[in-house]
């Protein structure tokens, strides 16, 4: 069973995403925060890592960025969930990285094989 650790600020978006990976067979973890997700990542090795792009206090690209840095948690796939329109090409975040850029506009279904495809390449 995959793990993987939900990052996002929008405390009900946080509870449907849960659910719908849980329901899909994945082992969830949440975090309501950049904080809070990288605390999680000191004692839990996820498979991949949800990131809400834009949140109050450390953004998803500081997240991303730190978890890059560290040894330990460097190599951990990451898909980053964003409202902003053109994130795939903006090259904001071509140092760090990401697996990938999912819109939040994006329904359960593409969601799920986006995160999918990105564990198949593991």
């Amino acid at each position: 069973m995959s793990r993987i650790l939900l990052v996002d600020d929008d405390t009900d978006m946080l509870k449907l995403m849960e659910r719908w990976f849980e329901k899909a067979g994945y082992e969830v973890y949440t975090a309501v925060s950049g904080r809070d997700a990288l605390l999680t990542l000191e004692t839990v090795r996820p498979d991949l890592v949800l990131l809400d792009y834009a949140m109050p206090e450390m953004d998803g690209l500081e997240v991303l960025s730190r978890i890059r840095e560290n040894e330990a948690t460097k190599d951990i796939p990451a898909l980053f969930r964003t409202g902003m329109e053109g994130m795939e090409t903006a090259g904001i975040m071509d140092g760090l990285k990401p697996d990938g850029v999912i819109s939040k506009a994006a329904g359960k279904p593409q969601l799920l094989q986006a995160v999918a495809d990105i564990l198949k390449r593991g």
